[in-house]
């Protein structure tokens, strides 16, 4: 099975990066405009990191093809964009989580600034370990992308995955749509999941937990790539994401019941208004014609 996977290695990458990539398209694709939902103005970091980190993804099948006939310098720079893609996209799933738990009570108002904070401080670390640490640019590439794991991949998504839960069951749960919060359920399970297999779970380090907990390790247990693992895991996302867009479309159909009941409601009240008008004024001018009658009695007798 491992000779398998390695040779179909770039397909997996594929189907890795497209996995992300439709999720982000799948979520730009549905309108939210009209949404009271908070998750609904969320979603955008979501897509993001679907997007970036599709494109980081493909960058295991497209690098690759470019060494064999460009230059080392220059494919040295394209692993350092792949890096910083993998960063940056971390960052948005961070920001979707941060973003999800809002409002913030007072005392945890600096949580909001945490994501662009960190990846800052990993900037910042990633170059002094090129430019002071005397490792070579696969050793920097190595080191910068573990950490980027552990301080971005890891908490972002275990935090995206504790509010997308406790969203679902503060705002979902009273529209009493079961299926859609059991699919947010699953979502935030998904989440959980890839924090585990994308953000512990690294390529092999010289320091513990990489030199234990890591890539090679785990296939040498479960004969199959992490990044299969990290596929499935961002297959349920997409689909449990999609399957939940439709309460954007129920929220919109309640919106619609509900404008055509004020609308039977204020003709209900306008036919009974006229109904009245007209029974008052006919009996307004019975009232009038036998004033009358009793008028001309009187003046005959």
């Amino acid at each position: 099975m491992q000779t398998f996977f390695a040779i179909n290695r770039p397909l997996v990458f594929f189907i890795y990066g497209l996995v992300f990539f439709v999720l982000g398209l799948a979520i730009t694709l549905q309108s939210r405009r009209h949404s009271r939902l908070s998750l609904a103005r969320r979603l955008h970091w979501l897509a993001l990191f679907g997007y970036i980190h599709g494109l980081h993804e493909w960058g295991e099948v497209f690098i690759p093809i470019q060494a064999t006939y460009l230059p080392s310098p220059v494919i040295n720079v394209l692993q350092a964009v792949q890096l910083g893609l993998l960063a940056v996209s971390f960052t948005c799933l961070f920001q979707f989580g941060v973003d999800l738990l809002r409002p913030l009570p007072a005392r945890w108002a600096w949580l909001r600034w945490l994501p662009i904070s960190v990846l800052l401080l990993w900037s910042l670390a990633a170059l002094v370990w090129l430019t002071i640490m005397p490792v070579t640019v696969a050793e920097w590439h190595n080191l910068a992308g573990i950490w980027s794991r552990y301080l971005l991949g890891f908490p972002g998504a275990a935090l995206a995955a504790y509010a997308l839960y406790r969203n679902s069951a503060q705002l979902i749960a009273p529209l009493s749509e079961p299926r859609t919060l059991r699919t947010l359920q699953w979502a935030g399970i998904a989440l959980a999941g890839y924090a585990v297999m994308g953000g512990l779970v690294v390529s092999p380090g010289p320091y513990f937990p990489a030199n234990w907990l890591n890539s090679d390790t785990l296939e040498g247990w479960l004969a199959i790539p992490v990044p299969v693992y990290r596929s499935m895991l961002g297959f349920i996302l997409m689909l449990a994401i999609i399957r939940s867009l439709e309460i954007f479309d129920l929220e919109i159909d309640r919106k619609l019941s509900a404008m055509e009941e004020t609308q039977i409601l204020a003709n209900d009240r306008d036919r009974i208004g006229r109904d009245l008008h007209d029974r008052t004024l006919q009996s307004v001018y019975a009232t009038g014609l036998l004033l009358n009658a009793a008028h001309d009695l009187l003046a005959q007798s």
